[in-house]
C-alpha cells in the first residue's frame, strides 16, 4: 500500500502530529515483519521514534532485534538512561530512541562504556 505523494503533502501541511505518526506507522508496516510494535513517529528536524510508557524498553529491544539496529546509550540524569538506534530501513536512515531507568534498561541490555551488550 503505497502513500501517495499528494496526501503526504496534504499531511505536511497539516502539521498535525496524530495525521505525521500514522502515515509514517502506516509506510513502515510494510517493511517492518509482522507484529513489530512501532514507536511514536515524530517529524522534527528530523523522522524520529519514539518509545514510551510501560513495555517501552522491551518495544525499543524487540524493534533493534527485527530491524538488525544496533543500538547504542547514553546516561542521562540519574538513574536515567537513553537509548537510541540510527539504521537503515527499507534504504532510509530512521532513529528511534527510548529513554529508560537504568535498571529497567539493564533487563534487556548490559551497559558499559564501551557500548551496549
Amino acid at each position: 500500500m503505497a502513500v501517495a505523494a499528494a496526501e503526504v503533502a496534504r499531511i505536511v501541511a497539516g502539521r498535525d502530529p496524530a495525521e505525521v505518526d500514522a502515515l509514517f506507522r502506516r509506510a513502515l508496516a510494510e517493511v517492518l515483519p509482522a507484529g513489530t510494535v512501532q514507536p511514536r513517529w515524530i517529524a522534527g528536524r528530523e523522522l524520529t521514534g519514539v518509545f514510551e510508557g510501560f513495555g517501552a524498553v522491551r518495544d525499543f529491544a524487540d524493534w533493534c532485534e527485527a530491524t538488525g539496529a544496533d543500538p547504542g546509550f547514553e546516561f542521562g540524569p540519574p538513574p536515567e538512561v537513553i537509548l537510541y538506534a540510527r539504521h537503515l530501513l527499507a534504504g532510509h536512515t530512521v532513529h528511534v530512541e527510548c529513554v529508560a531507568d537504568q535498571r529497567e534498561a539493564e533487563t534487556w541490555f548490559r551497559l558499559n562504556p564501551d557500548g551496549l551488550l
